[in-house]
């Protein structure tokens, strides 16, 4: 057998599987204004929770994740997430023409949340477990296919929206089946090594006894939330709050994000041994800070779109930075260590957003949001999911205040030893 080149192979599958996940997360997002308006009608502190479930249901699938991946093995879970993707896509093209439309989109997120889960937890380990003398390069590499995927998303499904026209968004779930379809005879055909430590007695609970281990999860939380909070919500606000065309709202919103994290990412990958892992997180937590701040106080829409996609830049580091922080600092924990952060990075995904659906939907109704509205002098029409973006600046701020007391601990210990 050519071991090069089925690790090869391996490598293009786990590269795909990362472009699933990305469509799995996105895609609804941009059909928002089609579900919000008639004849769906979904409120959006509906369409904030379905992205809150499909995170919670990840989350689940990411803490069971390690009983299944050790008595089936890596590669039977694998070729069984992209496998569930592909029946998730058909049926979120079927079920909300059949049934109410709401539960029919919660119905089909279920499937592919389990889909998405398990990538996210298989994925990773996967790559690591390969031969390589530069992991945490390798590791941001790979994300970097969530990037493109994403990208491939967008002007994806913003043509196909083009050409169809909204009354047929249906058939568009149907296309991005292909992918996940064909990533699924790819997994049955490559050679997939295991970590040594693929073992649920070294589950995520275990961890838990390590004191250090509740730092990561907290980057790990923040991470999630400041990611997925702008991206699910970027192409809404900016069509919405700012009257612009759809596809322009979606290009200079989320696609322009994703190439800008998919750079990063690469960029990394690229200068990872010259530089160091948590001085750059630290100072793309305080740049991700700022691009929440000039989305949640300018009354610009190009200003705001702008912000929306150089924070993809700014998160772009955090989520596969932290994994290899964890997963160096854990090294024995084998899955262990994927699945936790997995699974915190999640509870991010599905807190960030819907804390901004449900400030959208009824800030305006209490006299505190009224206040801050009117006090931070934003725009009515797109003031309630402005007030949103502000609170969920405060999840980059605590990944960048932990940054910083890390540091300053650091150098007072290194002055009391000299």
């Amino acid at each position: 057998m050519n071991i090069a080149r089925s690790y090869g192979l391996t490598k293009v599958a786990c590269y795909i599987g990362y472009v699933v996940q990305a469509v799995v997360n996105n895609l609804l997002s941009l059909l928002f204004v089609i579900f919000n308006a008639q004849p769906y009608n979904i409120s959006l502190e509906k369409l904030g929770s379905i992205i809150f479930i499909n995170f919670a249901a990840q989350l689940f699938i990411d803490y069971i994740s390690v009983f299944f991946t050790s008595r089936f093995g890596y590669k039977k879970c694998v070729v069984f997430a992209q496998a569930t993707s592909v029946v998730g896509f058909v049926l979120l093209g079927f079920l909300p023409r059949v049934i109410e439309p709401y539960f029919g989109i919660l119905f089909s997120i279920l499937f592919l949340a389990v889909g998405s889960g398990l990538i996210e937890v298989l994925i990773s380990p996967i790559i690591e477990a390969l031969p390589s003398d530069n992991k945490a390069s390798n590791m941001s590499f790979l994300h970097s296919f969530y990037c493109w995927g994403q990208v491939l998303t967008v002007i994806g499904t913003t043509a196909l929206v083009f050409a169809l026209g909204n009354d047929k968004w249906f058939y568009i779930p149907f296309v991005w089946s292909i992918i996940p379809f064909i990533n699924t005879l790819l997994f049955t055909r490559c050679d997939i090594l295991e970590l040594e430590n693929n073992s649920a007695h070294s589950s995520a609970l275990s961890l838990l006894k390590n004191k250090s281990v509740y730092k990561y999860m907290v980057f790990m939380f923040c991470a999630g939330a400041s990611e997925i909070t702008m991206v699910q919500w970027s192409s809404f606000f900016v069509e919405k709050g700012f009257g612009t065309e759809k596809w322009l709202g979606d290009l200079i919103g989320p696609c322009l994000f994703a190439v800008l994290m998919g750079i990063g990412r690469i960029g990394y990958g690229i200068l990872g041994k010259k530089v160091s892992l948590e001085r750059l997180l630290c100072y793309f937590s305080a740049l991700c800070f700022v691009c929440y701040l000039v989305v949640a106080l300018s009354n610009n829409g190009i200003i705001c779109a702008l912000g929306c996609a150089v924070c993809g830049l700014s998160v772009s580091v955090m989520w596969p930075g932290v994994i290899s922080l964890s997963a160096e600092k854990f090294h024995s924990s084998g899955t262990a260590i994927f699945s936790l952060m997995a699974m915190l990075g999640d509870i991010g995904c599905a807190v960030g957003p819907w804390i901004l659906g449900l400030i959208a939907e009824y800030a305006f109704d209490y006299n505190l949001g009224r206040y801050l509205i009117s006090a931070l002098n934003i725009n009515s029409t797109q003031s309630n999911m402005q007030l949103g973006f502000l609170i969920c600046s405060i999840f980059p701020l605590i990944m960048f205040l932990f940054f910083v007391i890390s540091a300053v601990k650091r150098c007072i210990k290194a002055t009391s030893n000299k």
